[in-house]
C-alpha cells in the first residue's frame, strides 16, 4: 500500500480525491458524464486516472487532481455553481467511504478545525492550511499550494470547507473566496483580512453559519 509520499518531491494527493470525483460524476450524471469528464483532461491525465485503476491510498499527481477541477466544472457541472455543490458532497461522501461516519462523529464547527487540518496534511504532500473559528464565522487560509493559483481549484476548495461545515449541522451555510496575502500561521488571525506575515499569495475562505 503506496502512503509513502513519491520521493520526486513534487505536490501529490490521495488517490481518494480523484475515486470521489469519479464515483461522484457517475452517480450524478451517468457514464455519459464521465465520458465528458474524460474528453477534456490533458492525455496523460486521461491515461492516468481514466485509463488506468486509482486506489485511494495511492498518491497521485496533483496537476491531475487540478486537470479533474477544470474537466468537472466545464463539463458535466456546466459552470454551474449548484451542480459543483452537489458534486462536492457527493464525492466527499463516496470519497470518505467507510471513514466518514468516524470523521464526522461529534464533530462541531470548533472541532471541525483540528479534523480538516488532519484531513490536508492526509491527503496532500504539500501546503499549509489555517483555520479559526469565531463563534458562527470561520477563516481558511491555504497557501503553498498548486491549488491557490488555479481558479477552478480554488473554486472546489473553497466548497469543499463549506460542505465540512454543514456535516456539524450548521444552517444556511455560506462561502466567500479569493486570494490574498499568506499568513505565517493561523494565530492571531483575527478577520479574514489578516496583515500577511509571509510572502506569497493565498487562498482565503471566509465561511458564515446559523447554528
Amino acid at each position: 500500500m503506496p502512503t509513502t509520499p513519491p520521493p520526486s518531491g513534487n505536490p501529490h494527493a490521495r488517490g481518494s480525491i480523484l475515486h470521489g470525483f469519479r464515483a461522484a460524476v457517475v452517480d450524478l450524471w451517468g457514464q455519459q458524464g464521465l465520458d465528458r469528464v474524460a474528453e477534456r483532461l490533458p492525455l496523460a491525465a486521461r491515461v492516468a486516472t481514466i485509463d488506468g485503476i486509482v486506489l485511494p491510498f495511492e498518491w497521485v499527481a496533483v496537476e491531475h487532481v487540478i486537470a479533474w477541477h477544470d474537466a468537472i466544472w466545464t463539463g458535466p457541472a456546466g459552470a454551474d455553481e449548484r451542480e459543483l455543490a452537489r458534486l462536492v458532497a457527493r464525492s466527499m461522501e463516496l470519497g470518505f467511504g467507510r471513514f466518514r461516519s468516524a470523521f464526522f462523529a461529534g464533530i462541531t464547527p470548533e472541532r471541525l478545525v483540528e479534523r480538516a487540518q488532519e484531513l490536508w496534511r492526509y491527503q496532500h504532500t504539500h501546503g499549509q492550511v489555517h483555520i479559526v473559528v469565531e463563534g458562527t464565522t470561520g477563516t481558511v487560509v491555504l497557501e503553498n499550494h498548486p491549488y491557490v493559483g488555479h481558479p477552478c481549484s480554488r473554486r472546489v476548495t473553497a466548497e469543499s470547507y463549506r460542505y465540512l461545515v454543514t456535516t456539524t449541522g450548521a444552517r444556511d451555510v455560506t462561502a466567500a473566496w479569493g486570494v490574498g496575502a499568506g499568513t505565517a500561521s493561523a494565530a492571531g488571525m483575527a478577520s479574514a483580512s489578516a496583515s500577511a506575515a509571509s510572502a506569497g499569495e493565498a487562498l482565503v475562505v471566509q465561511l458564515s453559519w446559523r447554528a
